[in-house]
């Protein structure tokens, strides 16, 4: 039975931090559950292998520009936007409460640089199998909103066909929602067949060093969400409920109506990927129709795309154990309204689980120490029994009942925390509410490694500690190996986030204390 204890362990030991390496490494499509491979062709929202489209074969031959492009500046308590009278496109997207480094506080992540990328959002007319940028007159030269505030910007311009289109977008100052509008009539006295297309375009397309998705992701039908590939480099399907382009940490999306009757398609090379809206564009002489929908440019938390109710937040990579990770950074988002400090709440959370195991964890230390009482009786049993093993395990199996002792209880509240350690470590590394989130002193940012190293040293200390206190019924070569333990801890949690060596160094201090109370209690006569 030392020997299947000891088994347990590691296997427990080599689930819990080698889970999230293989996960990465053998199934980097498949973080996230709701992941889906489209098959079936005709099935709105069901993504199916695209034919090359119109537009791509027209791209070389799309006619230059002539009109002078003018800028349009947008401010928000939110973001600093800068969009451009040619095919009323996004040119910049910067968001002011975020930066890329935590050296660049004040810098501004300009999402334009990867996900947004220059000319995305912008309104083309496909015409006789030609792609036309619109050349836009705006409303105003800038915007500026304050947080209750909200204001239109409105682009107009008329095609080569002789369309009239009107783009109008509606900012508020507390949102990084934008609704839009699209009028397009046909004033002329023939008819116009062709369509009308918003491109999305990101400099990025594969996974990004830290294993998460980065390109096109696409939510419809039936709550289903798809992140194309390079193994699935053209995609094309039925009306969705948003399509975007997505980074581990920020959004860029299209939010469709029902039934609006748009279509989507996607392509993705090994630096780079697309999305693009389409819908077809049929207007009788003096005819017109009008297109609406609303366009979402920000930061992935997970609070605020809950509350555009639009499933938005089925962009965030949970992984596997998404059912514990959720409920985990909702409570460290409540507990941070509180504290002010995401490591505070980390702490309060790792003493709130402790103590919902913590009937658990004094059932198993009391075995484990009734184990360690028992050690002479079973020595006595393996001398008597030594040639015959199967009577020897009948006799210690009678032996465990009459005492009432599970021998491999010792492994249960490891066993079990195993999930809500993994729900945490990828709450730590996909959530951008803990990026550059402080504890104190030289913890600025719980998602990255101890800079010092300080944290998991600490932690390796307070290990070998509770292994010291902890009642162990193992031969002296098996207590030797056991030995090692907290040093492969150690290493292993040097590049962890130190917001995870926290949790498990507070944890480990817990233990402790109760080893050192359940210890002092009076053993069983």
């Amino acid at each position: 039975m030392d020997k299947k204890l000891l088994l347990a362990l590691i296997l427990s030991m080599g689930v819990l931090f080698l889970y999230p390496y293989a996960m990465k490494r053998f199934f980097p499509a498949a973080m996230n559950a709701a992941k889906t491979t489209p098959k079936a062709e005709g099935e709105a929202g069901k993504g199916v292998a695209a034919p090359p489209v119109a537009e791509e074969k027209a791209a070389a031959g799309r006619p230059a520009s002539t009109v002078k492009e003018e800028l349009v500046k947008v401010e928000t308590p939110l973001y600093r936007a800068v969009f451009s009278t040619i095919g009323g496109g996004v040119r910049s997207w910067e968001l002011k409460k975020y930066s890329e480094t935590l050296k660049e506080k004040d810098g501004g992540v300009n999402i334009a640089d990867t996900i947004s990328r220059d000319g995305s959002y912008r309104t083309e007319v496909l015409t006789n199998g030609v792609l036309e940028d619109i050349s836009f007159t705006p409303s105003g030269a800038a915007l500026n909103i304050d947080k209750a505030g909200a204001s239109e910007l409105v682009f107009k311009g008329t095609t080569s066909a002789g369309l009239s289109v009107e783009k109008s977008y509606r900012f508020t100052g507390s949102s990084y929602m934008v609704n839009v509008e699209l009028k397009i009539s046909n004033p002329t006295k023939a008819p116009f067949a062709g369509s009308v297309q918003t491109p999305l375009s990101a400099s990025v397309a594969g996974k990004d060093p830290t294993g998460y998705h980065q390109g096109p992701v696409v939510y419809y039908a039936k709550d289903k969400l798809t992140r194309p590939t390079v193994k699935e480099p053209s995609l094309t399907g039925g009306e969705p409920k948003w399509i975007g382009l997505e980074s581990k940490y920020f959004l860029a999306a299209i939010l469709v109506k029902p039934q609006s009757g748009f279509t989507w398609s996607t392509r993705v090379s090994a630096a780079s990927s697309s999305a693009r809206l389409e819908m077809p564009l049929n207007l009788n002489p003096g005819g017109q129709i009008v297109y609406g929908y609303n366009e979402f440019r920000g930061p992935k938390e997970y609070d605020l795309l809950i509350a555009q109710k639009a499933g938005l937040e089925e962009s965030i990579e949970f992984g596997y154990f998404g059912f514990f990770a959720k409920p985990l950074l909702v409570v460290l988002n409540f507990f941070e309204r509180y504290f002010h400090n995401y490591g505070l709440a980390i702490i309060l959370l790792t003493v709130i689980i402790k103590v919902i195991f913590y009937p658990l964890t004094k059932y198993s230390l009391k075995s484990m120490k009734d184990m360690q009482r028992m050690q002479p009786q079973l020595a006595a049993l393996k001398e008597k029994y030594k040639d015959n093993k199967e009577k020897l395990n009948k006799e210690m199996m009678e032996l465990y009942k009459r005492q009432k002792i599970n021998p491999l209880s010792g492994c249960l509240p490891m066993i079990l925390q195993i999930p809500v350690f993994i729900a945490l470590y990828e709450v730590l590394y996909v959530a951008i509410e803990l990026r550059h989130a402080p504890l104190f002193l030289w913890i600025q940012d719980l998602s990255a490694k101890d800079p010092y190293y300080i944290t998991p040293l600490v932690m390796g200390a307070t290990m070998f500690v509770q292994q010291r206190m902890t009642p162990s019924t193992a031969d002296p070569a098996q207590a030797r190996i056991m030995m090692f333990m907290p040093l492969i801890f150690t290493f292993m949690f040097l590049k962890f986030p130190s917001g995870l060596v926290v949790y498990w160094l507070v944890n480990n201090v817990l233990t402790i204390a109760q080893q050192y109370y359940v210890n002092r209690a009076p053993a069983k006569a």
